[in-house]
């Protein structure tokens, strides 16, 4: 379960960090939109320096068209970039949080529940063990456990007694304070009360 711990923790971080990232670099396009508005004021600006030359004899009504229209383009582009910059924040936001959680969520999904029963099974040998310890058929219980749960390299040379079966089982589970395993490795003796 530590192993399992750590592996999701990992797992978490490396694409938290990812999200972070993908988050900072879409942000980053921000300077776009404020370099869309920079060039869109410069452009009305234009617009407005010709709607002053708009008024010239001869050639006044083309350049007075010319300058409507420049205007009006860099009035939309301002505009325009204005919104793409609020677009991009949200995008940026949206993006990160789906990179974090999409490969995360179905993962704690099916963690959670085994972390919840594990932490259960857990509990209930500590409570066991601290109600029942020394007592025969504890220790039977446990080396039982053992023998489910130990992998077969740590059992195969056969000779280990029940006491040693049931210290390996509360190790297994981190419940192996230094009074227990000695305690349970006696069969015979009982704890009393």
């Amino acid at each position: 379960m530590r192993r399992l711990n750590v592996a999701l923790a990992i797992w978490a971080a490396c694409w938290i960090g990812i999200a972070a990232y993908t988050a900072y670099e879409v942000a980053a396009l921000r300077t776009l939109s404020h370099t869309v508005v920079k060039a869109g004021a410069a452009t009305e600006s234009t617009g407005h320096a010709l709607a002053a030359v708009g008024h010239i004899p001869f050639v006044g009504g083309r350049i007075s068209r010319l300058a409507a229209q420049t205007v009006a383009a860099g009035a939309s582009a301002r505009t325009s970039g204005a919104s793409t910059a609020a677009t991009i924040d949200q995008l940026a936001v949206l993006l990160g949080i789906a990179i974090a959680l999409i490969p995360t969520v179905p993962l704690l999904a099916l963690y959670l529940p085994l972390r919840l029963g594990w932490r259960r099974d857990r509990n209930a040998v500590r409570n066991a063990v601290a109600r029942w310890d020394g007592e025969p058929e504890l220790e039977a219980y446990l080396a039982h456990r053992a023998l489910t749960h130990l992998p077969y390299e740590a059992l195969r040379d056969g000779s280990w007694s029940d006491g040693e079966l049931a210290a390996a089982e509360l190790r297994r589970l981190g419940l192996d304070e230094p009074a227990r395993p000695a305690r349970l490795s006696r069969p015979h003796e009982r704890v009393r009360s």
